[in-house]
């Protein structure tokens, strides 16, 4: 790993659907944004023979003595002169393919700009949670001895005795603890100048410090069960059962449901996929936020000033601001239900914003009344993995209308209202 001169024209990102050529030279290097305090500047790493990088894929990189998350700006056929390739580190994994179409990194990058802000710092804002990981410094005891082990302290009833008081105070936290493991940081909060104890529960061979991986969110995969084979006269009885199963249910139900249903074992599913008559994989699951069934409801006839609101709407062309005014109950929901209705129908997309959480199920609920699912939710109170699978089903490009508090204002929708 090695920074680069940043004094660059704008970041560009080429489109996540760019296709990239291996060919057969394997040292190849991506210059990168690492998500790290300070750290402004682009940084040049190798990449692994396995890995498949684009621009605008989401990595984890090496960075000191951490695992960092970074975004890929540009691949290189050779590093700077200026940096000696064996001394270059090599990118660790592939967090997320494609989070970055050019548009929306330009969008990014005028935001930094205007608002004079390091480009990181807009990307972490933007992003949902998860995505830049950091890994984490954790202290756990030793047990029994180890490399490097003080064998007469580890054989001592007591060897807190021994220990300054800072250093006991740390061992006697990590002592209470099941497992006898703590991060850095929280043992930074609890004892005060807690890394005087640590350096020298570390001297005397009582804990080891080690490197916690970053926590990514990730899709969500769940086991899928296909038909594939007909029922025949060669399967038991209970393999036929549960071959009937799928056939009543169109030849696919997930592997968790159907062995609830059969009040079967996975091994009898094991068995009939190498008979050949089903198919088990793992497929991803969705994890958006879903809301009650509710029955359709379509559009309201309108007041005049509702009317006239309407018109006026519908006839800006571009960029424009409009100031809908009217008391609690006057309509106006109805007027933005009717004015994005003929926008999803020319495939594109709307953002509605929302003061505060406590909002967001009430109009929610009468967005997919009339629009059903095309309607999506984004906000703070959602998991992790909700939010980063509405993001990505928002990278698709599909017509939809996105609500959502002001967290909402970064969602990559491919075309605005």
């Amino acid at each position: 790993m090695y920074i680069n001169d940043v004094n660059l024209s704008p970041l560009v990102v080429a489109q996540a659907s760019e296709s990239y050529h291996l060919g057969t030279n394997l040292n190849r290097w991506v210059e990168v944004l690492v998500d790290c305090p300070g750290s402004t500047g682009l940084f040049t790493y190798r990449l692994p023979a396995q890995l498949e990088i684009k621009p605008g894929d989401i990595l984890s990189v090496p960075f000191g003595a951490q695992q960092l998350g970074a975004i890929a700006i540009r691949l290189l056929a050779q590093p700077n002169l200026d940096l000696p390739p064996e001394k270059i580190r090599e990118v660790e994994d592939i967090v997320s393919v494609g989070f970055f179409p050019s548009a929306y990194w330009e969008l990014l990058n005028r935001v930094a700009a205007y608002y004079y802000t390091p480009l990181i710092q807009v990307i972490r804002v933007a992003l949902p949670p998860g995505l830049l990981g950091r890994s984490q410094r954790r202290i756990r005891l030793v047990r029994g001895g180890g490399a490097g082990g003080n064998s007469y302290l580890l054989a001592s009833p007591d060897p807190s005795a021994f220990l300054t008081p800072t250093a006991r105070q740390v061992w006697e936290l990590l002592q209470g603890q099941a497992a006898g493991d703590y991060s850095f940081i929280y043992l930074q909060q609890k004892v005060k100048s807690a890394y005087r104890g640590i350096r020298e529960l570390l001297r005397f061979g009582l804990v080891e410090s080690y490197l916690e991986p970053p926590r990514l969110t990730r899709p969500k995969l769940q086991k899928a069960v296909t038909l594939t084979g007909t029922i025949d006269d060669n399967l038991t009885t209970r393999q036929r059962e549960i071959l009937e199963v799928l056939r009543r249910h169109n030849g696919e139900l997930w592997q968790t449901e159907l062995l609830q249903i059969c009040n079967a074992s996975s091994s009898i599913l094991k068995t009939l996929a190498q008979k050949g008559y089903i198919v088990v994989e793992e497929r991803e699951v969705l994890r958006t936020e879903q809301g009650p069934a509710l029955v359709g409801d379509g559009a309201k006839s309108l007041t005049t000033a509702q009317a006239s609101a309407l018109e006026t709407i519908q006839t800006l062309d571009g960029f424009a601001q409009v100031l809908l005014h009217g008391v609690t109950g006057s309509g106006k929901t109805e007027v933005y239900l009717q004015a994005i209705a003929p926008l999803l129908n020319q495939g594109k997309s709307a953002l509605v914003l929302v003061p505060e959480i406590g909002l967001t199920p009430q109009l929610t609920d009468r967005f997919r009344a009339r629009f059903g699912n095309k309607v999506s939710v984004y906000h703070s109170a959602l998991s992790d993995g909700e939010r980063y699978d509405t993001w990505r089903l928002m990278l698709t490009g599909e017509p939809q209308v996105v609500i959502g508090t002001r967290s909402a204002v970064f969602a990559p929708c491919q075309t605005w209202v």
